[in-house]
């Protein structure tokens, strides 16, 4: 069936969904009232006020829907804009490709905290009154991709615009996204059956028909930047967008929730996809299904890929600068963007070289302080140290002193409480008496390391004294190592 076709199905059906649901509502109020339902001859009318309350909701959440397409307008997406004085370059570019696809350039561009760009534009009635036109670069994207790439990738973007799409194909489209939010905001659990029932219905129908837009958009991104570049972006979007998410997870958010942020968030996720581009790769693979979800209107990125090997290649100089050359101080940029998204009242800033040490010390110097308070009530003393830790080993007292650390343990999981809390006072110690120091990795956790590069000997001290015959070992390695068993770390406070 031709896309046309297809798209003509959609609007009918479309129509058909808000026919349907406005039934519902009748079916539904009528039922609730009991109009026609002199059953008992009797001339009473039976009212229901859950029923025709769950009509009245259904009403409503159907005039929000079509309020929002008819006359609310979008909240413009966070981030920082640029003008065409700022970023001279981007919007030449960003003009050239409107021309070439034969659409209006857009009135903004805009940097965002996203792996993506895009094209919105604050239309009304379902897309058929043109409106505000927004052209959305993500700030991960101008890190990680070359000019080509971006040009391949704002090309697609903006061919959604072209004057080939017609406004049957537009409605069709626009007409998928307000019935998925329909179909969200209906609570009514029979309702929300039937209408999601009819959504898949829609869906089916009016999917060849958005992924044939992507097909199209794909060809407009070669004509103007070549297949190559096009290739190269598609293939690199999924590993730009696993590394972000990954970047945020380890090592941004835990620092976040902890009052601190990196100096440069930005610059500090080139440096982390430098540095573990290949295991991203291979991560992205994994986390991204091959097969999309049937409300995806985006076709696999691997048959894209292959569609695209059909598409007359056109010959494009590469440019393989770094596409953050198109934003004249992208640094700036970055940190106003930062500020903008990320930063709260009393949020410390810190470079990545000292960021990871604090927060590593810092979660070290928690785990050891309630050990050490634990050891100091079972012996009586005001203050313990390493060497009354190990003391209470001698004399087999772990028991003892997993259950004064953590008396809800039990077992094996208050020994593990004590094994993690005796590793951070021995890194705590470490650190204090500076034989090893905490060092920055973006593959895995932080390392601590001695003077002379090496891993400190954490779990050969663990094992050793872990056995009360073997605890004086124990403290001939850590008199070798230079961390004294006297060493008693200041308590936590925030890095």
């Amino acid at each position: 069936m031709k896309t046309s076709l297809r798209a003509v199905l959609s609007v009918v059906l479309l129509i058909g969904f808000y026919v349907l649901a406005l039934g519902l509502v009748v079916v539904v109020g009528a039922f609730g009232l009991e109009v026609g339902g002199d059953w008992d001859g009797s001339g009473t009318v039976t009212f229901r006020p859950f029923v025709v309350g769950a009509a009245l909701f259904l009403l409503l959440t159907l005039l929000f829907a079509l309020g929002r397409v008819l006359i609310v307008r979008s909240t413009p997406p966070a981030g920082v804009r640029l003008t065409p004085q700022g970023a001279p370059q981007l919007w030449e570019l960003v003009r050239e490709l409107a021309a070439r696809v034969g659409t209006r350039e857009p009135d903004e561009i805009r940097l965002v905290a996203e792996a993506n760009a895009a094209v919105t534009e604050d239309s009304k009635l379902f897309g058929l009154i043109p409106g505000w036109r927004t052209v959305t670069v993500g700030l991960p994207l101008l890190r990680a991709y070359r000019v080509d790439q971006l040009r391949a990738v704002l090309a697609h973007e903006m061919g959604h615009f072209s004057g080939r799409h017609t406004a049957t194909v537009r409605l069709a489209h626009r007409g998928r996204m307000v019935i998925v939010e329909t179909v969200r905001g209906t609570t009514v659990g029979v309702l929300r059956a039937v209408l999601s029932g009819y959504a898949h219905l829609y869906v089916a129908v009016e999917q060849s028909v958005s992924r044939q837009l992507e097909y199209e958009a794909d060809r407009y991104a070669v004509a103007a930047g070549g297949r190559a570049a096009m290739v190269s972006a598609l293939r690199e979007i999924r590993v730009v967008a696993t590394g972000w998410d990954g970047y945020l997870e380890h090592h941004v958010l835990p620092a976040y929730d902890r009052g601190h942020l990196p100096e440069d968030l930005f610059g500090g996720f080139e440096a982390y996809l430098t540095a573990c581009r290949e295991e991203i790769r291979e991560r992205s693979v994994e986390v991204n299904p091959a097969e999309p979800g049937w409300w995806d209107s985006h076709p696999p990125i691997g048959d894209r890929i292959a569609a695209l090997r059909f598409v007359p290649d056109v010959p494009v100089a590469a440019d393989d600068r770094p596409a953050g050359v198109l934003v004249p101080d992208l640094d700036a940029a970055g940190r106003q963007l930062q500020a903008g998204i990320f930063e709260r009242a009393g949020i410390r800033l810190l470079p990545w070289d000292r960021l990871t040490p604090a927060l590593a010390d810092q979660t070290a110097r928690g785990l050891a302080h309630p050990l050490y308070q634990a050891a100091a009530r079972l012996t009586g003393r005001a203050q313990a140290d390493l060497a009354v830790l190990l003391d209470l080993f001698a004399a087999d007292r772990y028991d003892d002193l997993a259950r004064a650390l953590t008396p809800d343990a039990e077992g094996e999981e208050g020994l593990r409480e004590l094994t993690a809390a005796f590793e951070g006072a021995v890194e705590a110690a470490a650190v204090e008496s500076g034989v090893a120091a905490w060092r920055h990795s973006w593959s895995g956790p932080p390392e601590l390391l001695t003077d002379a590069g090496e891993s400190l000997p954490l779990a050969e001290l663990v094992e050793l004294a872990a056995d009360p015959a073997t605890v004086p070992a124990a403290r001939e390695r850590l008199d070798a190592l230079g961390v004294p068993a006297s060493a008693v770390p200041s308590s936590p406070t925030p890095a």
